[in-house]
């Protein structure tokens, strides 16, 4: 359960919570668990907070700044995160079902397992990110930044991935089936498609140009 006291600080708003946090740089924000739909935190500092649970549906965190903060098992349905600071977070198992997070920073965030179907992801950057397990169907991907991802196992059917990089992405096991703009050029630069689920044309393609792609990684 969060706790009481920064719960208060945090609903009496940007310029009280802001100020707490420059003030009590040492303090890490308890707000576990604690119902926060559709609550305005534009540009809130909840840096390594831990917000483990908490429902933070429909609410707004354009340009928040979520810096290795705990969001296991957060509720962030429709959630708007345009230009968000999500570097190094924990989003294990979040449900981020039709979230905005274009132009996000989630730069070495974890995501395994979260749900991100239907989600805006346009121009968000996620090199090194941890997605294995994840929905990112339907999810729009244009021109993300996914180089050295990890996407084992990931459910990326019917998402769009126009202009997306994928240099050294890890696609093994990933459901890529039906995604829409794929780019033979840039999937062929993944680290991986071993076991990836294709489309028939995509497979038979890229197993002419590209075969190493098709063999078990050994790592």
């Amino acid at each position: 359960m969060a706790n009481e006291e920064h719960l208060n600080l945090l609903l009496q708003g940007l310029e009280v919570w802001n100020r707490f946090r420059r003030t009590r740089p040492e303090v890490q924000p308890d707000l576990r668990e604690a119902d926060l739909s559709g609550y305005d935190f534009t540009r809130i500092d909840l840096s390594k907070a831990d917000l483990a649970g908490a429902d933070l549906s429909d609410a707004y965190l354009v340009r928040a700044n979520l810096e290795e903060a705990n969001l296991t098992g957060a509720n962030l349905m429709e959630a708007d995160l345009i230009e968000a600071n999500l570097i190094k977070a924990t989003l294990t198992k979040a449900t981020l079902v039709r979230a905005d997070l274009s132009s996000s920073g989630l730069i070495r965030a974890h995501l395994a397992e979260a749900d991100l179907s239907g989600a805006n992801l346009t121009r968000t950057s996620l090199p090194w990110a941890i997605l294995s397990q994840s929905n990112l169907s339907k999810a729009t991907l244009h021109l993300t930044d996914l180089r050295e991802a990890l996407l084992i196992g990931a459910d990326l059917s019917e998402a769009n991935l126009q202009g997306a990089s994928l240099t050294g992405t890890n696609l093994q096991g990933a459901n890529l089936r039906g995604v829409k703009n794929l780019d033979i050029e840039r999937l062929a630069k993944a680290k991986t498609l071993y076991q990836t689920q294709l489309d028939p044309a995509t497979k038979e393609q890229l197993e002419k140009g590209s075969p190493h792609l098709f063999t078990q990684p050994i790592d």
